[in-house]
């Protein structure tokens, strides 16, 4: 046969790949909020200049009766998300070791060549937060959801595969805001950690974005505003991932085949170190093949890896109903990654100072 008629197998000595990537997917936290503000509107001049007459009684934020004396409105200090988020980006491979039942790890980075590899996620996330200050906003982020990651390999073989599985993630965010005249201004950073069950320790990320808007208020109601923004969205990852995968997990139903007996002739050609252990994988391949139980043989693997591109742009809206409920919506494009967000908050005043 020839190497392009190997293309599209679902299982291979090289899924292993496959789904190691899918751990490069760590869900993204953008939950931010725009905090105090005012509208510079004559028609709303009634409502600001009340904000300072009150004498605000609640915990948090933190200063906020200051923040009404000057006239800012300020959002209810406590709130819960509900987000549904999406994303789909390029994740570049530096470094490939791997190893077979708990043997010395070999470096097989000089013998395989892969195409661009793609990580899709679907996320579901729960984030309650707290405005502390006027300017600051702290939150939690827990959630799960899905991640796919299809991995075109060049070389020794040519084959696309995909793997897809569940993810866990939590994590804590702050957010700075500040407002100059009707501009806003919302930074926002994050450590979130995604926990994946073939790998040893949860994988971190963190993520920055910078954004930039402005409030369009109702003309009768002053609570309820249409905000826009456009800004800049930077994720990094740990580096390195390290875990072990069983075969019989990777490879259920491999066919039989010259696949085996290539993937051999390519093994016979590899230095002595890396010829061992690619040999005892691709013999247990041959038992999965054959119907032998694999249940014990364990892919052990550790890669170095990163974003391919770190930046890129976010556009957004959110339409505030009153000071409980708020929508927000957000897209990600330019740059190797894509994303969109679908937030629903609800927000509440907390509790009130002791006298």
């Amino acid at each position: 046969m020839e190497r392009g008629q190997y293309r599209k197998k679902s299982f291979s000595f090289w899924g292993i790949f496959a789904l190691v990537f899918s751990l490069f997917f760590l869900f993204q936290s953008q939950l931010f909020a725009q905090g105090a503000q005012k509208i510079f509107n004559d028609v709303h001049d009634e409502y600001f200049d009340s904000l300072k007459q009150i004498d605000y009684p609640m915990v948090f934020p933190i200063l906020g009766k200051g923040a009404y004396k000057r006239g800012y409105d300020l959002p209810y200090a406590w709130g819960v998300s509900g987000i549904y988020f999406t994303q789909r980006q390029e994740i570049t491979i530096e470094k490939t070791l791997i190893g077979f039942n708990n043997s010395e790890m070999i470096d097989v980075s000089s013998l395989i060549k892969f195409g661009p590899t793609i990580a899709n996620t679907n996320a579901y996330t729960i984030r309650p937060d707290l405005w502390v200050l006027p300017f600051l906003n702290v939150y939690g982020i827990i959630g799960g959801g899905t991640t796919q990651t299809d991995v075109t390999l060049l070389s020794p073989v040519g084959f696309e595969t995909s793997q897809k599985f569940s993810v866990d993630s939590y994590g804590l965010g702050a957010t700075l805001t500040g407002a100059f005249g009707p501009i806003w201004i919302a930074w926002d950073n994050n450590y979130n950690f995604a926990d994946v069950e073939v790998v040893v320790e949860p994988v971190p990320a963190f993520n920055s974005s910078l954004r930039i808007g402005h409030a369009i208020p109702d003309v009768n109601h002053p609570e309820r505003t249409l905000s826009i923004w456009a800004g800049v969205f930077y994720q990094i990852i740990q580096n390195d991932t390290q875990g072990n995968i069983a075969v019989s997990d990777i490879f259920p139903g491999f066919g039989e085949g010259n696949f085996i007996a290539m993937l051999n002739d390519w093994a016979d050609g590899l230095p002595p170190a890396q010829r061992v252990v690619v040999k005892q994988i691709i013999g247990k391949l041959e038992d999965a093949a054959e119907g032998i139980d694999t249940s014990d043989s364990y892919i052990d693997y550790k890669l170095d890896k990163k974003v391919t591109a770190p930046f890129n742009i976010i556009l957004g809206a959110q339409y505030q109903f009153n000071k409980n409920w708020m929508l927000r919506t957000e897209l990600g494009v330019f740059g190797k990654r894509s994303q969109f967000l679908l937030n629903l908050n609800w927000r509440f005043p907390g509790f009130k100072k002791m006298k």
